[in-house]
């Protein structure tokens, strides 16, 4: 008995192409309606990256210095530390006389660039105190050491970023 060899195991080639087509689309709904839980794509991620750069930004020797002398959040902030397209409010406190107060406080606008204008950055600070943040922002808190009066006088901090 001979077999014929046509008859083996074929599928058309147009239902071969069909079932592939359906399998890769299927694949790939799939893929989006769970990555929100994959790790590095939740919204609380933006804030979480955001924060470990701005610490890189904003710390001296692993401190961030708030005495006289060294410069305010928004002049030690580079831009392109900020997710593009969003805005984000920084804040930095520190125990002072057994209560947490505010020690730095800077917001940048959506777009925020090295060359923004003072002055939108200003008006942009002024909405936020009148304000304040939106209730979805994104938001990550790190404790981290503050040195207040001058640089040996080092306390317990929070450094707080918020991303929108």
């Amino acid at each position: 008995m001979s077999r014929s060899s046509r008859s083996r195991g074929q599928t058309e080639p147009l239902a071969a192409m069909l079932a592939v087509s359906i399998f890769a689309i299927a694949l790939g709904l799939y893929a989006a309606a769970t990555q929100p839980l994959l790790p590095g794509f939740s919204e609380a991620t933006t804030a979480d990256e955001t924060i470990d750069r701005v610490w890189d930004d904003i710390a001296d020797d692993g401190i961030f210095h708030a005495s006289d002398g060294f410069d305010p959040l928004v002049y030690r902030i580079e831009g392109d530390t900020l997710p593009a397209g969003s805005s984000v409010y920084v804040t930095v406190t520190a125990v002072d006389g057994g209560e947490y107060r505010q020690v730095d406080a800077a917001g940048f606008p959506s777009g925020y660039t090295n060359e923004t204008d003072p002055s939108d950055v200003l008006e942009f600070n002024q909405y936020l105190a009148a304000e304040g943040t939106p209730e979805d922002a994104s938001v990550a808190t790190r404790s981290i050491p503050v040195a207040l009066e001058n640089e040996a006088d080092v306390r317990s901090g929070t450094l707080r970023v918020e991303v929108w």
